[in-house]
C-alpha cells in the first residue's frame, strides 16, 4: 500500500467512525447534542443525511479497496487531489456540514456534578436587627475578548486534534463565526503554524 492509499485508508475509516456516532448522536436532545463533542459551529445534521453520507462512505471505500487490490495507484493518487483541490477552492462558507466526531473527545455521560447546597444558621429571636448599611458593589470589568489571531490559533489547535490536515484549516475556520475572511486566516496560520503545531503534538 502506498502512503497515498494509507492516507486515504485512514481517513475514510475517521469518517466512518464519526458518522456512526453521529448515528446515536441522531436521539440525542438538543441539549446532551451540544455538550456530548467539542463541535465546531455548525447546523445539526438531520438523521437522513448522516445515513446518505454513510452509504456513500462505504461505496468508496469499497472502490478504494478494490483498485488497491488491483494495484490501481493512480486512482487514491487523483482522490487525494480532488479532496485538497475542493477544500481549497470548490467548497463555500457553509454551516451545513457533518463534524468530525471522534471517540476520544465524547462527553462522559453524567458529567453534571451537583453541589450539596450550604447551611444556613436560622436567626437568633431574641438578637437585635443588624444596622442597614448601604452596600455599593465594586464595578467589575469584563475580561477582554479574545484577538482574532488568538481564537484563529486556538481553532487550528483544536482542529488539528480532531484528526484535520492542516490544508484543512484555513476553510474550516473560516465557517465560524466570527473569524476573518479566510485570506487573513490563511495569513495568520502561516505565521503561527510551527507554535500551533507544537501546543496540538503536546496537549
Amino acid at each position: 500500500m502506498t502512503p497515498t492509499e494509507q492516507r486515504l485508508t485512514e481517513l475514510l475509516d475517521r469518517w466512518l467512525r464519526s458518522l456512526e456516532l453521529h448515528r446515536r448522536y441522531a436521539t440525542l436532545d438538543a441539549a446532551t447534542y451540544a455538550r456530548v463533542q467539542p463541535w465546531p459551529h455548525h447546523t445539526r445534521p438531520a438523521a437522513w443525511i448522516v445515513e446518505h453520507a454513510r452509504a456513500r462512505a462505504l461505496d468508496l471505500k469499497a472502490q478504494v479497496e478494490s483498485r488497491i487490490a488491483n494495484g490501481d495507484t493512480a486512482f487514491a493518487d487523483a482522490l487525494e487531489q480532488m479532496s485538497m483541490l475542493a477544500t481549497l477552492v470548490g467548497i463555500q462558507e457553509i454551516e451545513r456540514f457533518i463534524p468530525l466526531a471522534d471517540p476520544a473527545r465524547e462527553a462522559p455521560p453524567g458529567d453534571t456534578v451537583l453541589m450539596p447546597a450550604p447551611v444556613v444558621p436560622l436567626p437568633d429571636p431574641s438578637a437585635p436587627p443588624p444596622a442597614a448599611s448601604p452596600v455599593v458593589a465594586p464595578a467589575q470589568e469584563s475580561p477582554p475578548p479574545p484577538s482574532p489571531e488568538a481564537q484563529i490559533i486556538a481553532d487550528a489547535v483544536r482542529l488539528l486534534k480532531w484528526g484535520r490536515e492542516w490544508h484543512e484549516l484555513a476553510p474550516a475556520i473560516s465557517r465560524i463565526a466570527g473569524r476573518p475572511g479566510i485570506v487573513e486566516i490563511r495569513r495568520l496560520l502561516r505565521t503561527h503554524k510551527a507554535a500551533i503545531e507544537a501546543t496540538a503534538a503536546d496537549e
